[in-house]
């Protein structure tokens, strides 16, 4: 079988969390062959229903490299993070990436390395809704991340670097995503499920929270990798979000229409942790996707948050009671 009819294959890190689980499955349904690298012997049945191949294994230790019978990868995606030591893990993530090149290098294929960022790379804005001279964050915004996620964005921005020797590159910056367990979205049904009587969210009500489906976002991933021209995808960073972001004031209607309670907007004095209801409506970013809809084609086909907010807590509520 030569190379334009062999099915192709990729190599997904993190498979198990929110993101890479949601891109593994994209991959999966696309046709691709898949393998799922996790942690945990007891995430590897969720792989295994959907056809992907589990992987027990980390990017800190290429022993797992093992279990993939040299399988050649095309892709590679790497959606791993790790709070606690970034710098150091960062370093083992291009240690993997240059391995696996190897291998998929000397079968002849030059692989195309997919690294998911994120928006907060560009850091947060300073104008909200309605402001004079409001603009979305571009592919070549001023990178502004938060010192916890410079690592990161680092590793991203040597990815982008002008070539590699064995592989392409491409890094995604999706927004925060929602939808199925619904990820940092999930603290907003939190907030509603357990308010007393009135939803007080701290936050402008003018704040931005742009957002995207995961599911639409692991499509993203799938459309970059089967693009024609690798040439378009190459050395690039990509933006992933909904055609249009939606305000903490419409967030909030629609969670105080869903859980019956009136709204009360507070308007913060102080910082506001981040991973919290508060904090994702503290985080002002408007981000332009249309880079990645030119060169592919790629739509979202999902809800945005507030319109399709009845499925979505719907699926939440239905995680939280099958994990109780």
């Amino acid at each position: 079988m030569n190379d334009t009819t062999r099915r192709k294959t990729v190599l997904v890190t993190g498979a198990n969390g929110y993101i890479g689980n949601a891109v593994t499955k994209a991959f999966s349904r696309a046709g691709w062959r898949t393998y799922g690298l996790i942690r945990k012997q007891e995430d590897a049945l969720d792989l295994a229903e959907n056809e992907i191949y589990p992987v027990i294994g980390s990017p800190t230790d290429l022993s797992f490299l093992d279990q993939t019978n040299d399988v050649v990868f095309d892709v590679i995606v790497s959606n791993t993070e790790d709070r606690s030591n970034p710098v150091t893990h960062f370093e083992k993530v291009r240690a993997m990436i240059g391995e696996v090149t190897r291998r998929s290098q000397s079968a002849g294929v030059r692989p195309l390395v997919m690294f998911t960022s994120g928006c907060k790379d560009y850091g947060k804005m300073s104008l909200k809704n309605g402001d004079p001279g409001l603009k979305p964050h571009t592919e070549d915004s001023p990178m502004n991340a938060p010192a916890p996620l410079v690592p990161r964005m680092n590793c991203g921005l040597w990815l982008l670097e002008s070539s590699h020797a064995g592989f392409d590159a491409t890094v995604l910056r999706p927004t925060i995503v929602y939808g199925h367990t619904s990820s940092h979205c999930g603290a907003l049904f939190d907030l509603a499920a357990n308010s007393s009587g009135v939803l007080k969210l701290i936050a402008d009500p003018n704040a931005i929270m742009h957002s995207l489906h995961v599911d639409d976002c692991g499509d993203a991933y799938v459309a970059l990798a089967e693009h024609p021209l690798r040439s378009e995808v190459a050395q690039q960073a990509f933006n992933l979000s909904n055609a249009r972001y939606e305000t903490a004031k419409e967030i909030g209607e629609a969670l105080a229409e869903s859980y019956g309670l009136p709204l009360e907007f507070v308007i913060p004095t102080d910082g506001v942790p981040m991973q919290t209801a508060h904090g994702l409506a503290n985080f002002w970013q408007w981000v332009g996707s249309d880079k990645v809809r030119a060169v592919t084609g790629w739509s979202e086909h999902r809800s945005t948050f507030v319109d399709g907010i009845d499925e979505y807590r719907m699926a939440y509520e239905a995680t939280i009671g099958r994990k109780s």
